[in-house]
């Protein structure tokens, strides 16, 4: 009687076959990945060597898909149970598969750890003379990642030392799946490549774990005096990995005594998202030379908006330039950075009532140079051009204004004592009315009728000290109508009453 179950993983996808092979720990549950074929015919070669008892297969492949490796396999060995793992959820892959043989038919979207394990287990009681035992504990590549990832998980360090004897530890990620790598059949020949090179790198001991089927992390085991020699070895590595996809780059964290202390490495942020964005001179850069920074605060959307909204152009371009500089030298990865620049930017031009034509021919040009850069100092440079852009048009707008501003302040000061109000002024010089509110408070520091109520006390002022009228008859030549509200303003701003300040120039004069 067998006590282990042996599983093949069938799928044209690299990534997919290492994300099933790392997605739990197959040995404490009793199972062992026996193999892993890319396609029907490669799986149908090796199935005499392997005799996996559970094959997990994918619909669409190469060569031979499936439907046919399922027909056929159950054909020649009826005993071995066939669980399809498809990204297909058509009606018709679902009958044939399970009419050829399946045992079970799973969406990958929906796949996680859990369902997988619950499937198999269901799947290998159908087999004859097989009898789980489960490990104690699992394979050591699992449980270092276990530990790295969340602490969870047994994990003693005395177990690795016969794989990892050095006295030096240092962790290494190279992120697998970017927009450069052109897919999974690029993520294999990275793997590989990366693994003979390591393998030809005398006293060097490695362990490697795929992290989420994205990430392929590798723990470097050497000697102290061997130092400068690895990192020059994952230097000339990363030179030719770099070769195949020229986008690509690796982190090495800090050089540690003890391999539990790699977990600071693992956890620190951005670690695992290495981008040669930030790193254009090597594909290897070390954390130790390359300390993070912390963005700091969020942006401040709400005064941004405001800014705009009161068309003060030159503070609200200053708050997003200061952000955008900032989360560029904390390392924001490259793809959020691009999109919450062009982010801003809609927002700018959104809350803009002028030069809508011109800022949206800059928002088509910058958007798509963005895009394109692939280092952080032409990325830079491209977003203060466009920033030049925006000021020199925006400027000219805030120029306008101050001529605006000026005789708008003038018509005040002649027309003071009619009947004036907000609305009168934006009828007058074409203004919208909102936007002329906000303008006024912005560029004066009061809003409208504060500053016309001043304006009409310094002048009541002026006749109180020279005009011998009554303080009704004051009132009307400022513009109230109202004498009692006139004497509430006054002595609201002057801090006394029409009739006191009068006695106090006179004394005074």
């Amino acid at each position: 009687m067998e006590d282990r179950c042996r599983i093949m993983i069938v799928d044209d996808e690299f990534i997919m076959r290492q994300g099933i092979r790392y997605m739990m720990n197959w040995e404490e549950e009793g199972y062992v990945v026996a193999g892993e074929a890319s396609n029907g015919k490669e799986a149908l070669e090796r199935l005499e060597d392997l005799k996996p008892h559970i094959i997990l297969c994918d619909i669409a492949m190469p060569i031979m898909d499936g439907i046919d490796f399922i027909r056929i396999v159950k054909s020649r060995y009826p005993d071995m149970q066939i669980v399809v793992l498809s990204s297909y959820d058509k009606f018709d892959f679902v009958r044939q598969a399970l009419l050829y043989g399946a045992a079970d038919y799973v969406l990958k979207p929906t796949l996680n750890p859990e369902e997988l394990l619950r499937i198999v287990r269901r799947t290998a009681q159908k087999i004859p003379n097989l009898q789980l035992v489960k490990k104690e504990f699992s394979c050591l590549e699992t449980q270092l990642e276990q530990y790295l990832e969340n602490g969870k998980g047994e994990f003693k360090e005395h177990e690795f030392l016969q794989t990892l004897p050095h006295s030096c530890f240092r962790l290494m990620a190279i992120p697998l799946v970017n927009r450069d790598t052109q897919g999974s059949n690029m993520a294999a020949m990275i793997y590989e490549k990366a693994e003979n090179f390591l393998k030809d790198t005398e006293n060097l001991c490695t362990m490697k774990f795929l992290h989420r089927q994205e990430v392929l992390c590798i723990v470097l085991n050497y000697d102290v005096k061997d130092t400068e020699r690895i990192l020059e070895r994952m230097r000339a590595m990363m030179e030719q990995l770099s070769v195949l996809s020229p986008r690509i780059a690796a982190a090495a964290g800090k050089q540690r005594g003890r391999l539990a202390e790699l977990r600071e490495d693992f956890q620190s942020g951005g670690f695992l998202e290495a981008e040669i964005f930030y790193h254009r001179d090597s594909p290897l850069y070390l954390t130790e030379e390359n300390e993070s920074r912390q963005l700091g605060e969020k942006f401040n959307i709400r005064r941004f908006t405001s800014c705009v909204t009161e068309h003060s152009y030159e503070e609200a371009l200053d708050i997003y330039r200061q952000y955008i500089e900032k989360a560029a030298e904390a390392q924001m990865p490259e793809f959020k950075l691009k999109n919450q620049t062009k982010n801003l930017l809609y927002n700018l031009i959104g809350s803009c009532q002028e030069h809508l034509a011109e800022l949206e021919d800059i928002r088509r040009e910058y958007f798509q140079k963005i895009d394109q850069v692939p280092y952080c100092e032409e990325f830079l440079q491209v977003f203060y051009d466009m920033l030049n852009k925006i000021t020199e048009l925006l400027g000219d707008r805030e120029k306008n204004g101050d001529r605006y501003l000026k005789e708008m302040l003038q018509y005040i000061r002649e027309h003071y004592r009619e009947d004036l109000d907000l609305k009168n002024l934006a009828e007058v010089f074409n203004f919208n009315y909102s936007y002329l509110s906000a303008y006024f408070n912005s560029h004066v520091g009061e809003g409208f009728s504060e500053y016309l109520n001043r304006i009409r006390i310094q002048k009541a002022c002026d006749f109180l000290s020279r005009e011998d009228g009554s303080i009704s008859e004051v009132s009307a030549l400022v513009g109230y109508s109202d004498h009692s509200y006139f004497c509430r303003v006054f002595k609201k701003i002057t801090g006394k009453t029409p009739s006191r300040y009068r006695r106090e120039q006179k004394r005074k004069s």
